[in-house]
């Protein structure tokens, strides 16, 4: 065995095997090892409360990944290696058994969670058990092949699927709850119709009480509870909550507090060590608190989000928690948090197997309970709960089943490009988006469409007139001599010899202090430190993160090539965050942010949507785009300097294509996979219907729009028109903006 590893993972459930997986499939070469505490390779653990206990042969574990695929993957899964403790000063993981010690680079605590042990007299019995293991749940199939009565602890999600599977096994059950079933729902008629689910199969429920005595020899016999009680039983299994597993990180430094504490990057107090799944209480940036969450959906979206920060990404965890379960003949899931004093709208009828129940807290969606309901109804309520989309224009209409959720509106997104002086197009065009009532909730820019947006969210409160007072500055004042050609070609050529004051000024006019800054020496034409000051002035960048506007700009890392998002929801944003998008070469310098370099993000792209769509989704989002290149010419160029010029507005024109290979390819899959379903049993479809999978994967979502606002060239421009700055041609370029976007909006 390796004693060192570039990443050790701690733990063999979905959030570590994920976590692996997905460094591969990042094109990471290192070594990754999975510590794995028991004996078998990573298994689901979901079906050991379902079909490994209603099975009538001996069960088996379902693999996360089939063990050959870790020897594909050059993934070393070691087995029996419990971990003692971890030394993060040595970059040590010291396992328990042979007192060896693993040496890493970076770590990934994905540990899960532990059972509570019941400490009541008779709980070491024979026949009283905890499932939390495959072991586990084989021991229980075994003992009820051959005992016919069984109580079973705990009326959660886990409680219920045993004693649901153990009623389908044939077994005499009895369900005991200090509660209400369900009780963390909040929703009385829900407990009512659960409780009556599971009379109605035979089972026997027994609620406000609780054990307080195995009783029994050797075996259990029997369960007495706090009414005095007495119980006949041969088997007792205990649901009855389970604690994080992290005894081997006392005295590491690391900081716990009902599982491991991590920021919203998944990242502990100690550089390189991040946690992931039922083990990580991370900061929930949708709900503005702290929470740890115990379901398998989150730990495989935690297990990639930590395996992409591990990787320099920097991607802020924002997803929203995933609650799922059937029992019997029903199934129903729970997204979001849960208050009781939140306002609660009901749709459709319990009795009736369709229904659903809306938590809103001032018009913003909090949570949804649903029982039976459409797939694509929970897909879109995911959305409109991450994205706090008020609902009270619609609040009346969330009772009528017929209404449809995918007609509510998400976000409005605006598309920035870059082309230097042609952002005063988009500057025209925002004021009109205001007169016609559009105001973006996200904003993605790239170069001069990065300094626009940092402006704009920046004031979100007088945007038109904050943007419209930076362009002023920008503009030069320059003589209106001659023709429009000639002045636009002088604008031009005046610009580029002496710059613009505020934002660049030419190196040959700056004196020559030192060897390094001789031409041989220079990295760039021009020298950007005005931007800075001009940025600073017309951007409050302290309020930028707590902005109703999102700002996401893009740069290029120039020793990496790879395309970089800074996000004001997740960035402390500063100017130099702005001027690394606009740092376009050979013109502008790199621009330096914590040790790495970075050129304009219009190289990679200049119309960022994916990245936005990555980090925000696309249901329900009506995007603008403004584009300041022409994708279309009618003449050819005519000399160099055009051909030049058509080259860069080619490359930066607005490229955003419908896929029609793979929304074909999309349609094929839904439609292979409905035929699938069509060979199983309704029960069986109505189940898979419903898991977090199908529902993210296959339900229809309300559809992105995309207008898109396109600079039309006037004749006779110059080439290199982009950096006349002169004030004239600002003018123009703003009433262009203002009278295309109308015409754009009206058609």
């Amino acid at each position: 065995m390796n004693d060192y590893f570039d990443f050790v993972i701690i733990g063999g459930g979905m959030a570590g095997v994920t976590a692996a997986q997905t460094l591969r499939n990042e094109g990471e070469q290192g070594s990754i090892a999975i510590l794995s505490n028991e004996a078998l390779y990573p298994y689901q653990r979901p079906p050991l409360s379902k079909g490994a206990l209603r099975s009538a042969v001996p069960a088996q574990p379902k693999f996360i990944l089939e063990p050959s695929k870790f020897v594909e993957l050059k993934i070393d899964v070691l087995l029996d290696s419990a971990v003692s403790r971890i030394d993060p000063a040595k970059h040590l993981v010291w396992l328990a058994e042979d007192k060896k010690s693993i040496h890493y680079k970076k770590l990934v605590i994905a540990s899960g969670v532990k059972p509570n042990h019941l400490a009541i007299a008779g709980s070491t019995l024979e026949g009283v058990y905890y499932l939390h293991s495959f072991d586990n749940a084989q021991s229980i199939q075994v003992d009820a092949q051959q005992y016919r009565s069984v109580v079973v602890i705990g009326g959660s999600f886990v409680g219920l699927e045993l004693a649901a599977s153990l009623a389908q096994k044939g077994l005499k059950v009895t369900l005991i709850e200090r509660d209400h079933l369900l009780g963390l729902l909040h929703i009385p008629m829900v407990s009512e119709y659960v409780k009556a689910l599971f009379e109605k199969h035979g089972v026997r429920v027994i609620l406000d009480d609780e054990p307080i005595e195995f009783v029994g020899v050797k075996h259990v016999s029997a369960v007495r509870t706090k009414k005095s009680e007495v119980i006949d039983c041969e088997l007792v299994v205990i649901g009855a909550g389970v604690e994080p597993d992290i005894d081997f990180l006392q005295d590491s430094g690391i900081k716990t507090d009902n599982g491991v504490l991590v920021d919203r990057y998944l990242q502990t107090n100690r550089a390189n060590i991040f946690a992931a799944g039922d083990v990580a209480n991370f900061y929930d940036t949708v709900f503005s608190r702290r929470q740890r969450i115990e379901h398998w959906d989150n730990a495989v979206k935690q297990g990639r989000i930590a395996a992409l920060n591990m990787l320099g990404q920097k991607i802020a965890y924002e997803e929203v928690p995933y609650f799922y379960s059937d029992i019997f003949e029903i199934s129903f899931n729970v997204l979001g948090f849960i208050d009781a004093q939140d306002e609660q709208i009901n749709r459709g009828s319990i009795e009736s197997g369709s229904f659903a129940t809306f938590f809103l807290r001032d018009g913003i969606p909090q949570a949804l309970f649903s029982l039976g309901r459409p797939s694509e109804e929970t897909k879109v309520m995911e959305s409109l709960i991450k994205h706090k989309v008020n609902l009270r224009s619609v609040k009346d209409k969330l009772s009528d089943s017929g209404f449809s959720l995918l007609q509510i509106p998400t976000q409005t997104i605006l598309i920035l490009q870059g082309g230097g002086a042609f952002g005063a197009f988009e500057c025209g065009a925002l004021k009109a988006f205001q007169e016609s009532a559009i105001h973006a909730d996200i904003i993605a820019g790239v170069s001069i469409g990065a300094f626009n947006g940092a402006v704009i969210a920046g004031n979100p409160d007088r945007p038109v007139q904050a943007l419209e007072a930076f362009w002023n500055d920008l503009a030069v004042r320059m003589p209106n001599v001659g023709e429009e050609q000639y002045r636009r070609m002088q604008a031009c050529n005046q610009i580029a010899a002496f710059g613009v004051p505020n934002f660049f000024k030419p190196r040959w006019l700056m004196p020559f202090a030192s060897f390094n800054q001789l031409p041989n020496q220079w990295t760039s034409f021009y020298d950007t430190s005005s931007m800075k000051e001009l940025l600073e002035k017309h951007v409050n960048f302290d309020k930028l993160k707590s902005s109703p506007i999102r700002l996401m700009v893009s740069a290029v890392d120039v020793e990496t090539s790879e395309l970089v998002i800074f996000d004001s929801y997740v960035d402390h944003m500063r100017p130099e965050h702005i001027m690394a998008s606009g740092s376009l070469p050979p013109a502008f310098p790199w621009t330096t942010i914590n040790g790495r370099h970075y050129w304009d993000g219009g190289i990679v792209s200049n119309s960022p949507l994916e990245q936005v769509i990555d980090r925000c989704g696309s249901a329900g989002k009506q995007v603008f785009i403004v584009d300041l290149f022409p994708r279309n010419r009618a003449n050819l160029p005519e000399n160099i300097l055009d051909v030049m010029s058509r080259r860069d507005e080619i490359l930066y024109s607005e490229r955003i294509r419908s896929d029609l290979k793979n929304q074909n390819l999309m349609q094929n899959f839904r439609q292979l996979v409905n035929q699938v379903l069509g060979e199983l049993p309704a029960e069986k479809i109505r189940q898979i219907q419903h898991l977090p999978n199908f529902i993210q994967l296959m339900a229809e979502e309300s559809p992105m729009k995309i207008v898109r606002i396109t600079r039309e060239d006037p004749d006779g421009e110059p080439a290199f028109k982009d950096y006349d700055f002169s004030d004239k041609s600002i003018e123009q370029l703003q009433l262009a903006g203002y009278a295309m976007t109308k015409k754009s909006l009206k058609r």
